[in-house]
């Protein structure tokens, strides 16, 4: 994924690495199948649900807590990183 890193101008993250190998070219990015596109959506979701969380935190002037890690989310919702 040297070239994915090169026009993003950082390194890629797995949610951008899975769906750039999960999607068909050809298809205008169609999903492989539905377990791939679902799994993508699930993670957007979550993303989506900590970062109003943590909106809610900043408005009720709280701590933000950490950043929101997008492979860290990932991470949890496969079930862990996997080794090899």
């Amino acid at each position: 994924m040297e070239s994915h890193a090169i026009e993003l101008g950082r390194p890629p993250t797995q949610s951008e690495v899975f769906v750039r190998t999960h999607t068909k070219k050809k298809d205008q990015g169609q999903f492989v199948d539905t377990r791939s596109e679902q799994f993508v959506e699930a993670v957007k979701v979550e993303v989506k649900r900590l970062e109003d969380e943590r909106d809610a935190r900043i408005a009720a002037r709280l701590s933000p807590g950490p950043p929101i890690d997008e492979d860290e989310v990932w991470d949890c919702l496969a079930g862990g990183r996997k080794k090899g």
